[in-house]
C-alpha cells in the first residue's frame, strides 16, 4: 500500500467486456453429466493430471468453454486435447475395464432402483422387462449392485461368494 493518493492521467482507457459461459453450457452439462465451475464454465477432470479431460472418458475440453484465456493458451490447450483424442483414435481396438456390473435377468424385478441410483445413467430396462447394463459405459462403481433389492446385479470379480471368502480369510488371519 502506498498510503497516499495516486492520480493517473491515461491517454487511452480500454474497458474489457466480461466473458461469460455460453447459454447452452448448462444444458450440455446436464446432458453429458459434465461438472461446472461456480462461474458456469466446464470443469476438467483434474487440474494438474488431466487438464483437458472431462471426467467422462473420451471427451476433452479446451478453449473458452473451460475459462477465459488468451489465444495462445487456447491453442496450446486445443493441441493437447487433439493429442489426447488421437491416442484413442489411433488404436485398433479399445478395451473396457474389468470391473463392470452384470445383471442376472431371471432375478431382476424391473424395479428401476438401479436406473435411479447409477451416477452414469447406464442401466436401462430392456424389451424383456429386465435391467440391462451397457458394458462399455459401466464404470464399475457398484451403486446398482449395492442397491438392487433382488440382488440381481453383481460386479464382475466382486461376486458375493468371492467377497465372503475374502472376509472369512481376513477373519481367520486376524484370529490366528
Amino acid at each position: 500500500m502506498l498510503h497516499f493518493p495516486l492520480t493517473l492521467h491515461p491517454d487511452l482507457l480500454i474497458l474489457s467486456e466480461a466473458v461469460v459461459p455460453n447459454e447452452g453450457s448448462k444444458e450440455l452439462a446436464n446432458l453429458f453429466k459434465f461438472p461446472l465451475t461456480l462461474d458456469g464454465f466446464f470443469l476438467e477432470a483434474h487440474v494438474k493430471l488431466r487438464p483437458v479431460d472431462f471426467a467422462t472418458d473420451g471427451l476433452y475440453l479446451c478453449g473458452m468453454a473451460h475459462y477465459p484465456k488468451s489465444i495462445n493458451e487456447t491453442i496450446s490447450q486445443a493441441e493437447a486435447a487433439s493429442a489426447r483424442a488421437a491416442t484413442i483414435l489411433s488404436q485398433e481396438a479399445l478395451q473396457v475395464g474389468g470391473v463392470i456390473a452384470v445383471v442376472e435377468g431371471e432375478r431382476c424385478a424391473a424395479c428401476l432402483t438401479c436406473v435411479r441410483v447409477c451416477p452414469y445413467e447406464v442401466p436401462m430396462i430392456n424389451a424383456k422387462g429386465e435391467a440391462e447394463i451397457d458394458l462399455a459405459k459401466c464404470k464399475g462403481c457398484g451403486s446398482c449392485a449395492a442397491e438392487c433389492p433382488a440382488r440381481a446385479i453383481e460386479l464382475m470379480h466382486f461376486k458375493d461368494p468371492q467377497l465372503w471368502a475374502k472376509c472369512q480369510a481376513l477373519i481367520m488371519d486376524v484370529a490366528a
